[in-house]
């Protein structure tokens, strides 16, 4: 879902041409990527991992290509990826 933002907060959304001369749309989340803190989560052993699934019946993997959209965002994190376009509409 988009929206008309009026957040402080905000991105530069631009085309750019793609190497087989197709246009795409980016959004230059520089400055928002510089002060996300990152999670100190570490990584799990593949081998902790494995055992872990040791005689399971039952497994699965999530597909984030295909549902990389249909991700929760809490409320008060929408204004934080307002985009906005060249003739200065805001948008979240």
């Amino acid at each position: 879902m988009v929206r008309e933002s009026k957040s402080p907060h905000s991105t530069p959304t631009f085309c750019v041409r793609n190497p087989d001369g197709k246009w795409r749309l980016v959004h230059a989340y520089n400055k928002l990527n510089n002060a996300t803190v990152p999670a100190e989560t570490p990584i799990p052993r593949k081998d902790v991992l494995l055992s872990n699934m040791a005689g399971c019946e039952l497994y699965s993997a999530l597909d984030q290509v295909d549902g990389y959209y249909q991700n929760l965002m809490r409320e008060s994190d929408i204004p934080l990826t307002t985009a906005s376009t060249p003739s200065s509409m805001f948008w979240e």
